[in-house]
């Protein structure tokens, strides 16, 4: 993975916030370094149909089977 200047910012964040967006263009590694700093979280995309309608029906019900 290329390093990011970003990592010592979100390990900062993370501190203080229950959840952090990383926003960017498409193909800039958003996803990556995501999963490279929180490799024992959940990951999900709602590209998927299906799974970000059931995102939007039952956002509880969504979290809670993550």
């Amino acid at each position: 993975m290329i390093p990011r200047m970003l990592e010592a910012t979100i390990r900062r964040l993370e501190k203080a916030y229950p959840a952090i967006a990383i926003t960017g263009p498409r193909q800039s590694g958003k996803t990556t370094l995501a999963k490279a700093l929180f490799p024992d979280k959940p990951y999900l995309s709602l590209e998927n149909p299906d799974l970000r309608e059931q995102a939007k029906s039952d956002a509880r019900g969504f979290l809670a089977s993550c």
